[in-house]
């Protein structure tokens, strides 16, 4: 039987392998396949840490544009549109601990009407432990954010929203 301090002795090597800060506090671990060096995820209060090759993986909560679940495929997809796909067997907490800390990172969510017509989503993100706000914005439609109107426009309506916001 794998015993409790057996465990955590394992974990803390995981942890170790993973460059997982001792700082950052571990709230949920699933297995990955065998091939994952080491075979772990670990979800900490500031990131979610694994490794799909020989080389750790680190992606901060406000980082995490979607995360999806359906077993055994976590999907996970960053705000520059990477997706990844982790495989967990068993999934542990993983991907509650995921949803939790991706959506306590999201605190302004809101869609805005353009001057030159379409909309976009503004969203709001903060780390933990961190008092800036970083802002993400969604394209919606057939509205291309290389197009120097539709980039001024967006800016403007940012601007605008966190003025109403006051941050």
């Amino acid at each position: 039987m794998f015993g409790r301090n057996q465990f955590h002795k394992q974990l803390r090597v995981d942890a170790r392998l993973l460059q997982v800060p001792s700082s950052e506090r571990i709230m949920a671990t699933a297995l990955g396949p065998a091939s994952y060096e080491p075979p772990v995820v670990i979800a900490t209060d500031k990131a979610l840490y694994f490794a799909t090759t020989t080389e750790p993986n680190r992606i901060h909560w406000p980082k995490i544009a979607k995360a999806t679940w359906e077993e055994p495929w976590l999907e996970v997809t960053t705000n520059e549109n990477i997706l990844i796909k982790l495989h967990l067997d068993p999934c542990g907490d993983v991907p509650a601990v995921v949803r939790d800390r991706v959506t306590a990172s999201v605190l302004f969510r809101e869609t805005l009407t353009l001057a030159s017509g379409g909309t976009i989503t503004a969203i709001g993100r903060r780390e933990p432990d961190r008092t800036e706000v970083s802002w993400l914005i969604e394209f919606h439609g057939d509205l291309d954010p290389k197009d120097p109107l539709t980039s001024q426009g967006a800016d403007t309506a940012l601007r605008e929203l966190r003025n109403t916001l006051g941050v």
